[in-house]
C-alpha cells in the first residue's frame, strides 16, 4: 500500500509534457524580445567606443601639425588647399588612401539620417582608412554651418571630418556609426554638436550626434 501511494506522489510532482512545452515557448518569447535590445546595446557601446578612439585619433594628429608648423597651437591659417589632410594622412597609421570618389573608404551608398531616410554620399579623393578599421572623409570647404557649431566657431572653420567608425560595415547611419568633426582655426577638433543637438534624436538627421555621444558617453536616443 505504501509503495503504491509514493508512487502516486512521484507522478504528480513532475511536470507533464504541456508545461514543459509551455515553459519554453515563454522562454522563447522573451529571449526573442531582449536579445536584440542586448545587441542593439553591445554595438552602440562598440560605436561610443571607436567613436571616442577617432576623436582622439583627430585630436592628437592636429596638435602634432600645428606643432610641426611653428604656428601657435590651433592655428591652422596657414593650410592651403588640401595641405591638412596631407599632414593629417602622414600622422595617421592606414590601410587605404582615397584619392578619387568612390575607391572604398566610404560606403558607396548614401550615409542614412537616423529615421533612415538617405542622406548623401561621402566618400572623396580626401579620405583614408586607418589599421583600425575606421574611416576618415576631410573637406576642405566650410562646411560646419547647421551642424549645432557656436556661431564663432562657424565663422573659424577650415574645414570637417566625417568619420564612419566601422568604415564600409552597416548600419552606416549619423549618430551610430557616422559622425562629424569640424577643424576650428585657432581651436583644433571640435564635435559637431557640442554647442547644440537639436536634431539628434531617433526622428531627426543625427548629424550633431557626437557632441552629444562623447559628452554622455553613450548612445541614448
Amino acid at each position: 500500500m505504501t509503495g503504491n501511494i509514493n508512487n502516486k506522489t512521484l507522478v504528480n510532482n513532475g511536470f507533464t509534457l504541456a508545461e514543459v512545452l509551455i515553459t519554453l515557448a515563454i522562454i522563447g518569447v522573451v529571449a526573442a524580445i531582449t536579445m536584440p535590445i542586448i545587441m542593439t546595446n553591445a554595438k552602440n557601446h562598440e560605436y561610443v567606443n571607436r567613436l571616442k578612439k577617432a576623436y582622439s585619433v583627430l585630436k592628437q594628429s592636429s596638435y602634432r601639425i600645428s606643432m610641426a608648423s611653428g604656428y601657435p597651437v590651433g592655428d591652422f591659417s596657414f593650410m592651403e588647399n588640401d595641405d591638412f589632410f596631407e599632414n593629417f594622412a602622414s600622422e595617421v597609421a592606414y590601410s587605404k588612401i582615397c584619392r578619387n570618389d568612390h575607391e572604398g573608404c566610404f560606403t558607396p551608398n548614401k550615409v542614412k539620417s537616423l529615421r533612415g531616410a538617405g542622406w548623401e554620399y561621402y566618400d572623396t579623393k580626401n579620405s583614408l582608412v586607418s589599421n583600425d578599421g575606421i574611416s576618415y572623409g576631410w573637406y576642405k570647404e566650410i562646411w560646419c554651418t547647421g551642424k549645432g557649431f557656436v556661431p564663432s566657431d562657424e565663422r573659424n572653420c577650415i574645414g570637417r571630418f566625417i568619420v564612419d567608425v566601422n568604415g564600409q560595415n552597416p548600419p552606416n547611419k549619423f549618430g551610430r556609426d557616422v559622425y562629424f568633426f569640424g577643424v576650428i582655426n585657432n581651436k583644433g577638433i571640435v564635435p559637431a554638436g557640442e554647442y547644440r543637438a537639436d536634431d539628434c534624436k531617433k526622428d531627426g538627421n543625427g548629424i550633431t550626434c557626437a557632441g552629444r555621444v562623447l559628452k554622455e558617453g553613450k548612445i541614448s536616443y
